[in-house]
């Protein structure tokens, strides 16, 4: 094992779980590293690798602050975590370590790490956690107005996702976002599941009186009694 850990994650060589975490434990200044270029640390790389829950729990042994710790473009190991697919169990570690960071924002932008899970398909799991540490989540809007349940909408989101939003926040069903559409006329435009388009109909009936979700129907979407 090298003494950089960064140096690892760059060389873009498949990384073993059980060598890392030995080095890591008996060394544990590795972890503190910090990539000059970047601003990455370990973490920062593991969380954006979708590495497992004994990797990530390993680094924040070693140091958990850098949980809270800003790479070169402000994100904290949280938002590559949620936006590369990491498990639910180690997000869960990096909301322990810094529940902070569940208000970060992706990048410069107005992105919750909400509006980041359910735009990259993550699991429903996920979803239900970063709710749990953040109802209000589901109400944010970014520049364009979207809401998470916008983005879910809009790429074909797990029903149980679409569920966990609406619920959290039924009144998303009737912002307008980007151009001016609806989550139900997203729905109908990308063919999400007839499951998630019942539950956005369900929770805002009146949207089907908007001509462009009619047109978004007849054109792209699945009919409502399917």
């Amino acid at each position: 094992m090298p003494n950089s850990l960064i140096l690892q994650f760059k060389s873009g060589a498949p990384l073993r779980s059980a060598p890392f975490i030995a080095a890591v434990a008996a060394d544990p200044r590795l972890a503190r590293e910090v990539d000059p270029a970047t601003g990455n640390t370990p973490l920062h790389w593991a969380a954006c690798g979708a590495a497992p829950l004994s990797v990530i729990a390993a680094l924040l042994r070693a140091w958990k602050g850098a949980a809270a710790a800003k790479d070169s473009d402000g994100n904290v190991p949280l938002v590559g975590a949620v936006a590369n697919g990491c498990q639910a169990d180690a997000v869960q570690a990096l909301l322990e370590a810094h529940p902070e960071s569940i208000r970060a924002r992706n990048g410069h932008g107005r992105h919750t790490l909400l509006h980041t899970a359910a735009s990259v398909g993550a699991h429903s799991s996920v979803v239900v956690l970063l709710l749990a540490a953040w109802p209000g989540a589901a109400a944010e809007q970014d520049e364009a107005g979207n809401t998470p349940l916008h983005f879910a909408a809009a790429t074909q989101a797990h029903p149980n996702v679409v569920r966990a939003l609406v619920k959290a926040h039924p009144a998303a069903a009737a912002i307008a976002g980007q151009l001016g559409r609806l989550p139900l006329s997203l729905a109908f435009l990308m063919e999400a599941p007839p499951a998630s388009i019942k539950a956005i109909h369900d929770a805002f009936p009146d949207a089907m009186r908007d001509e462009r979700i009619i047109a978004d129907w007849r054109n792209h979407g699945v009919p409502m009694d399917q």
